[in-house]
């Protein structure tokens, strides 16, 4: 059964395009989601307060929750993150500077960025993420985009990895990112895309319909949108899989809650239903 929580009550208006008439996909966990007749921007309704939705991130979401060790996951993934990085200097000619991970839990990315030579900061909203990260070594901070230290800013990159579903407001929270960025600096998202063939297969079912833990659900159109929304320039796209235990990988592909089924090696899926797009902030030419 879903978590009962306090629900923000403002009239709701879409986060990309404004408008005001959506259509009901169905319901899940519940809570409805929409569809924004104007743009396609599929979204959560209602969505949680920011307290609540800062409850939610606490030790038991990353320990039992809606992973069985997220320190396990993390530890065998050191090779997407590699990948990530490689395709990133591939893309962009950039290899070194100052790279900002926005949601970047208990550092693990942020890990794999240093060891090839990057220097790294975090933000996460959650407290207990914050905590493990710093004991990694790493100069991470308690919460949003918006709410960076004021001497935080013109880096070389900015990511956001499976973080933009997670975003009451991506719009604005992308938005206060950008301004962090150099002249000429990157962003880079990565998250589930809603008009992929597994989704649109699934329905309901697929593995990244999360609600209220995931509260938007992007296609590329919509989110090259909220991209260019915030004066970003989106660049290129491509479509990572994911290195996952073959017990989460069955549990997230059966609906299971049961976080015991998460033992066993990990292995590499690429269901082609994540992307990632790489954006430029206009200006002077990378350095």
């Amino acid at each position: 059964m879903a978590q009962a929580l306090p629900l923000s009550a403002p009239a709701r208006s879409c986060n990309l395009c404004g408008g005001g008439g959506f259509a009901r996909l169905f319901e899940k966990d519940g809570f409805s989601v929409l569809r924004c007749r104007g743009c396609g921007l599929v979204f959560t309704h209602p969505i949680p307060d920011e307290e609540s939705l800062r409850a939610i991130y606490g030790r038991d979401y990353f320990e039992g929750g809606l992973y069985r060790s997220y320190a396990d996951e993390a530890a065998s993934r050191g090779p997407d993150y590699q990948k990530w990085l490689r395709w990133f200097t591939r893309a962009t000619g950039l290899a070194r500077g100052r790279w900002l991970d926005i949601g970047c839990a208990t550092g693990s990315f942020l890990s794999a960025a240093r060891d090839s030579g990057w220097e790294v900061r975090g933000v996460d909203i959650s407290a207990y993420c914050v905590g493990e990260a710093g004991r990694r070594g790493h100069d991470v901070r308690l919460g949003t985009a918006r709410r960076l230290p004021p001497e935080w800013k013109d880096f070389d990159v900015i990511s956001m990895w499976d973080t933009v579903e997670h975003l009451p407001d991506p719009s604005g929270d992308i938005a206060a990112a950008a301004s962090r960025l150099r002249p000429g600096g990157w962003f880079v998202a990565s998250t589930g895309d809603i008009s992929s063939l597994a989704a649109r297969l699934l329905g309901r079912r697929w593995w990244l319909m999360l609600p209220p833990v995931h509260l938007y659900f992007f296609s590329r159109e919509t989110l090259e949108g909220v991209l260019r929304k915030a004066g970003l320039a989106p660049v290129a796209a491509k479509r990572f899989g994911r290195r996952l235990s073959l017990g989460r990988a069955a549990r997230l592909l059966t609906g299971s809650r049961a976080t015991s089924l998460e033992r066993g090696p990990s292995l590499y899926l690429n269901a082609f239903d994540i992307m990632t797009l790489l954006a430029r902030r206009p200006g002077e030419a990378a350095r």
